[in-house]
Formats: structure tokens, C-alpha cells, sequence
């Protein structure tokens, strides 16, 4: 992505275009050009491209101050309040924490720095603003100056990086533990009887005498002095030095430096500020003067952009949503096509055996034959009704005068299923007899009339077999009588309701009184009579339905 540097003096403004690691366009305008045409054209043609300002003036103040230690919008409130105080005629002011004193409070350490002569960036920032060019940020080439000095390892505990500006601006930055303290930039006057090596060297040993006179060197230290310069310029300024005890002189030769950190091609002048801005946008820039509204246009571009990129991954997840279905279609499609392949010949010999099944003739005789042979040998045995009636025998025992007459058990799929059966006839001697002949008047067909007018009885075993049920229930018929009956059907019918009762106490059983000794019907009939019939019994006959659950718990 592509980075537009606009490299500020007092003299002149660089503009250089940095893309892809390389200086693409360099182009230079005097102080006095900045509000011509010229100049807002060339501007306008980079209107897409994110610039930076990057200020190398002598009039960049810097000074040392500690505040009460603080965070947050406290401590930026602090800071902005000391720098109002400050440089109250210029808005271009920044203010950088350099850690906390070790004695004391322990107060944070402060570096304010301020452009204090506005004029310089005002006819810049207003063409900028009229052509809405995305500023990203205004900051001091001096304090941005160490990331050199970090690049090439070349930090000791005081260092004093010299860079040579156009036009021959001198610009010393001086860093202590690889902090910067103090910046200064002096023109070069040349005089035709001192070199300009000897100029060199006497600013940097006036800048040693500054840093010492502020108790910046403990006894003993010295001041390591880096200077940038060009291979055709270094023997000037070797001849002019002089190495004092406390002053050593470094050599950062451009083309060394320019390898080191792959600027193609490198600058052919002793000027430093092509190899600053190439390593300045190899990272991230700090802003330290712009305000927000200044970059308001840059925060507009990153918004399109943003927006932009979400269209973009709209769309591409879009696209791979339809590829992907129409994949899965594809996918679908041949497998239906192979299902219908293999279909074909199934269905054709589907068609071929059910045509010859249609020839045949079934053989009824031997159908009903095969019929009576399963039902007779074959058909599953049907569950064991031996827990259910020892379940309703232990309650049958505490009530002796229930008198049992016949049990008829069968499994059911319904639990409204009365299996059938055929009434009992009345006892000879008080035993159970359920193969005993009767007349037409015995209680047996009364019985039997009752419950066909009063059941839903299934049919017999020869229309349709109970046993061949899948035998979700279990459905009992207790045929019994109250014994001795003295004829108070009153109490007969509390005694049942009461035996009923503790059946239902059973798990999973439910009982309930399908024929009662005394017919209460609206249907029915009352006749009185003066003599009494025979083979009639003179028990009060009732008849209850069990049902037991299969998936009941056992005992």
C-alpha cells in the first residue's frame, strides 16, 4: 500500500512517495510555493493516498518536566493543561511520558515538544484540507528520529544523532537510554574560510557544552556522536573533528545504512530525510500534532475501505454459498440419476414376477389347511397368567364371602377388549362347575343376556383368536356371587364396590364392575312373583372385568 510523505523544512517541502519498500516519486517545492497552483496540483493527483506530514523545523521546542503520577483522561487532562501553559500560541503541541522517577513521589517524567511558529504548517494543512486529502498524521521527524538509531543497534547511553536536512540544516537529536531529551536544528552558513566539516564539528562540540551544563553526564561518561552522512562527504568532515576524551565520533555511512535496511536505490547526498521516511513507513507512525479533525478525511477513507472489504466478503461468501449449492445439486442430481439406473431393472423383474404370480391359481384348500395347522401348532404361546390371578387371589382371601364362580383370562391389544366367554351355571353343591347343563331359566342365561345387552364381548376363538394379540394388556373376567345372600342387594353391591376397591390397589391393575347383582337399568323390568322357581340360586351373581398392564411392576 501506498505511503505519501511530505517532508517539512524551513526552506523547502519534500514530498516522496514510498510503495513496495522503494521511493517511487520524489519532488520538491520551495516555502514560497506551497499555496500555487502548482502545488495543488500535484496534491490533488495523490488524492487517494495516505499522508503523512513529517516536520524537521527550527522551530520545534523541547522541554523536560515531571507531573503527579496519574492515568487515563486524568493524566491527559494534566498534560493538556502544562501544554496550553507552554506554547499557548501554537495548537501544534504533544506531550510524551518517559517513565516515572526512581526517589521521591515518584513522578512521571514529561517531554513537551511544540512547532511554536504555526505559520510554517498552516498554508500546507489548508491546501490539504481543500483538496480532502486523508491526513493521517503530523509528526516530529526528531523524536521519530531513534527509530534509526533502534534499527541499527547503534544505542548507548548517550547518544547524539547528527543528520544532515536539505539545504545543509544541521539536526542534532540527543538520546539517553534510548529516550529522547533534547533536538536542536542550526543551519549551516558556509564561510569560504572554514569548511564545512570544520561547521560540523564545532556545532556538535557547542551541543556536548549545552548537555553537560544541564548535568546530563554523570563523571566520567561520554557522548557518543552518530553521524549520517554520504561516502563523498565523510573525509570533509574526518579532517574537521577532533575526538575530545568525552566525545566519540560514529560514522553511519548512507549506503551502509540504506543496505541494511533495503532502501533501492539509496540517496546520492548526505541528506537524510529519503532514508527517514523509508524507514518511517515500514511501521506505524505516531501522530503527535494533527488534531482529529484535521485527519477527518483519513477517517472517512478507512470507513469506505471498511465498508468495502465487508462488500467484498459479502460477495465472496455469497459466491461460495452458490458454488457450493450447486455442488450439493450436482451432487444430488448424479445420485438420483444412479438410484433411477438401478431401479430399472429392480422394476423390471417386479413387473416379470407379479406377472407370473397373476397366471397362478391359489390353492384354497390348501391355504385353510396351512391356516388350521398354525393356529393349532404353530402359534405363539401366549403369556403366563399365573402372577396376575396370585395377585387377585391374595386379595380374594380377605373376603370370605365372595363366592368364585369362573375365571376367564386372555392377553388383549385393547384395554376395552372383553374377551369371551360363556356365563356359568348355578352349582349343584357349592362347587364350581363350569361344564354343568341347565335349563333354558337358569341364572347362567340370565346372566349371559345381561351381558350381551351390557358388553362388547370379542368373538370366539374360531372367528378371531385373542391368544394371536400382541398382548399389550391383560384381561381377566371374575365371575362370582355373594354368599349367603339374604337378599339386601343394598349391601350386596357396598361389599362388591368395597372388593372392587382393593383390587385396584394392585400396581398396574384396573377393575371395574361390568355386571351387577341387581339390574338398575332404565330399560329394565320388575316382577313380583308368589312362588318360587326352580333351579333359580339364591346368591346375588355380579361379574368384574380386570385389566393388568403388561409394562406393570412385579411383586
Amino acid at each position: 500500500m501506498a505511503k505519501h510523505f511530505l517532508y517539512l523544512t524551513n526552506d523547502k517541502l519534500v514530498a516522496l512517495v514510498w510503495k513496495s519498500g522503494a521511493i517511487v516519486e520524489r519532488d520538491v517545492f520551495g516555502s514560497t510555493e506551497l499555496g500555487l497552483p502548482a502545488f495543488r496540483e500535484y496534491i490533488a493527483r495523490h488524492r487517494t493516498v495516505s499522508t503523512y506530514v513529517v516536520t524537521d523545523l527550527i522551530e520545534e521546542d523541547f522541554r523536560l518536566d515531571t507531573v503527579p503520577h496519574l492515568r487515563g483522561n486524568d493524566q491527559d487532562a494534566v498534560l493538556g493543561r502544562k501544554l496550553s501553559q507552554l506554547y499557548r500560541a501554537s495548537p501544534f503541541r504533544h506531550g510524551i511520558i518517559q517513565g516515572r522517577e526512581t526517589e521521591g513521589r515518584r513522578d512521571d517524567k514529561v517531554l513537551y515538544h511544540a512547532v511554536t511558529n504555526p505559520e510554517l504548517l498552516k498554508p500546507v494543512l489548508a491546501v490539504l484540507d481543500r483538496e480532502e486529502i486523508p491526513l493521517e498524521g503530523i509528526s516530529s521527524s526528531a523524536v521519530l528520529s531513534g527509530k534509526l538509531l533502534e534499527s541499527l543497534n547503534s544505542f548507548s547511553q548517550h547518544t547524539l544523532l547528527v543528520t544532515i536536512v536539505p539545504d545543509f540544516g544541521l539536526r542534532q537529536t540527543y538520546f539517553q537510554n534510548k529516550q529522547v531529551k533534547f533536538s536542536r536544528l542550526t543551519p549551516i552558513i558556509f564561510d569560504e574560510g572554514q569548511p564545512a566539516g570544520e561547521l560540523i564539528a564545532a556545532e556538535t562540540s557547542r551541543t556536548w557544552q549545552y548537555l553537560d551544563s544541564l548535568r546530563f553526564f554523570a563523571s566520567g561518561e561520554t557522548l557518543e556522536v552518530s553521524i549520517l552522512v554520504h561516502a563523498h562527504d565523510r573525509q570533509m568532515v574526518t579532517e574537521a573533528i577532533r575526538s575530545y576524551p568525552l566525545i566519540q565520533y560514529r560514522f553511519l555511512d548512507i549506503d551502509e545504512v540504506a543496505a541494511r535496511l533495503k532502501l533501492k536505490p539509496a540517496p546520492v547526498s548526505s541528506h537524510a530525510e529519503e532514508l527517514l521516511v523509508h524507514l518511517y513507513a515500514q511501521g506505524r507512525i505516531e501522530n503527535h500534532f494533527a488534531a482529529p479533525e484535521q485527519r477527518r478525511f483519513s477517517v472517512y477513507k478507512r470507513a469506505r475501505f471498511g465498508l468495502f472489504a465487508l462488500t467484498v466478503g459479502i460477495l465472496a461468501a455469497g459466491a461460495v454459498a452458490a458454488g457450493f449449492n450447486l455442488y450439493q445439486a450436482s451432487t444430488v442430481s448424479n445420485e438420483i440419476d444412479r438410484r433411477t439406473n438401478l431401479m430399472v431393472p429392480l422394476q423390471a423383474e417386479y413387473r416379470a414376477v407379479v406377472n407370473e404370480i397373476s397366471k397362478q391359481t391359489a390353492a384354497s384348500e390348501t391355504v385353510r389347511d396351512a391356516s388350521g395347522f398354525y393356529y393349532q401348532y404353530i402359534r405363539p404361546a401366549p403369556a403366563s397368567p399365573g402372577e396376575f390371578v396370585r395377585a387377585f387371589s391374595q386379595v380374594l382371601t380377605a373376603f370370605p364371602h365372595v363366592q368364585l364362580l369362573q375365571l376367564i383370562w386372555a392377553p388383549v391389544a385393547d384395554a376395552n377388549t372383553t374377551p369371551f366367554y360363556t356365563p356359568s351355571p348355578a352349582p349343584s353343591s357349592g362347587l364350581l362347575q363350569s361344564e354343568a347343563k341347565v335349563s333354558t331359566a337358569t341364572a347362567g342365561q340370565v346372566l349371559q343376556s345381561a351381558l350381551t345387552s351390557v358388553l362388547q364381548i370379542s368373538q370366539p376363538p374360531s372367528e378371531l383368536d385373542p391368544l394371536l394379540s400382541d398382548g399389550k394388556f391383560q384381561a381377566l373376567i371374575v365371575e362370582a356371587a355373594i354368599s349367603p345372600f339374604d337378599g339386601d342387594y343394598r349391601k350386596a353391591i357396598r361389599d362388591i364396590n368395597i372388593f372392587v376397591a382393593q383390587i385396584n390397589l394392585l400396581p398396574g391393575v384396573t377393575a371395574s364392575m361390568i355386571v351387577a347383582p341387581l339390574d338398575v337399568r332404565t330399560t329394565a323390568t320388575i316382577k313380583a312373583t308368589d312362588t318360587v322357581q326352580a333351579n333359580t340360586r339364591s346368591d346375588a351373581l355380579f361379574v368384574l372385568k380386570l385389566v393388568r398392564s403388561m409394562k406393570a411392576p412385579r411383586q
